[in-house]
């Protein structure tokens, strides 16, 4: 149930993002909620809310029938980056860690 939770709060902060990414302080704004949320979940439930919100931008993004696309434009393309850093952030979450063995 966190987990359905975690991602419709990632597709409710993409679409907020998406809707307020032409405005630079509204960027940053989302910027500063997402990294709060990677850091107050585990990484297991991380990773969905990372899918939820990288959804968003990559579905308004995409060629609508016309060829013309919902987001365009440089804060578009940082939020973009965004989503795909914090789903990268979230797989590596979930790798086991290393242990070094000193010789």
């Amino acid at each position: 149930m966190r987990a359905v939770g975690l991602l419709a709060l990632g597709l409710a902060m993409g679409l907020a993002g998406a809707v307020l990414s032409p405005s630079w302080p509204w960027l940053a704004v989302t910027g500063v909620a997402g990294t709060a949320v990677m850091v107050a979940t585990r990484p297991r439930l991380r990773v969905w809310w990372a899918a939820g919100f990288g959804a968003v931008p990559l579905w308004l993004s995409w060629p609508q029938g016309e060829g013309d696309v919902l987001l365009a434009g440089t804060t578009s393309l940082v939020l973009a980056c965004l989503g795909a850093l914090w789903l990268g952030v979230a797989l590596a979450g979930l790798l086991p860690a290393t242990r070094s063995t000193s010789s």
